[in-house]
């Protein structure tokens, strides 16, 4: 999807967790504490939104494979039983997110979605179908408040790409 799209727009691919410092102790899958792991992925957004920030100054266009909407999502969850929720988890991100011109959930069935990581080899401590299961629900509640885009993610993924991709020129009017 960035490299089709590069030819008309310098992009800039990042993800989360970044690969700042903070974002690479999350990638190491330490069994940390529901709620000290939260506040790290806050942290995590704060340095990666400043990022986020210079690369918009530069003139790029982001593709961020996950943001803020992934904490509400699976924090919402991990923290079930905990002292938060959704709107806390909101309230903690809120100073340090940049609201996208433009968010996608690319939607899939949990069980669908587990078969397709069998080939990537180790599973991480989140890719459990109950967990999953109630991730989704939440995704998919975020989806509807905050008026994002939904593509059927279980669908080829030549399919999927060319329909984020329609999405992205349409909204960026290229």
């Amino acid at each position: 999807l960035a490299e089709s799209l590069s030819s008309d727009m310098p992009i800039q691919l990042t993800a989360e967790p970044s690969e700042g410092p903070i974002g690479a102790m999350l990638r190491q899958d330490h069994d940390l504490p529901p709620m000290a792991e939260t506040l790290l992925f806050v942290a995590d957004r704060a340095h990666h939104t400043a990022c986020i920030q210079d690369w918009l100054q530069e003139g790029r266009t982001v593709l961020c494979d996950r943001y803020y909407a992934s904490t509400l999502a699976y924090q919402s969850c991990s923290l079930e039983g905990h002292a938060g929720d959704r709107e806390w988890l909101w309230a903690l991100n809120r100073p340090v997110v940049l609201e996208p011109d433009l968010t996608i959930l690319m939607d899939i069935d949990p069980e669908a979605g587990l078969k397709r990581t069998i080939g990537r080899g180790e599973s991480s401590k989140f890719e459990k179908l109950d967990f999953l299961s109630r991730v989704r629900q939440r995704y998919l509640e975020i989806a509807q408040e905050r008026g994002f885009m939904i593509i059927d993610a279980s669908a080829e993924p030549a399919v999927v790409r060319a329909k984020a991709e329609a999405a992205i020129r349409d909204r960026m009017e290229v």
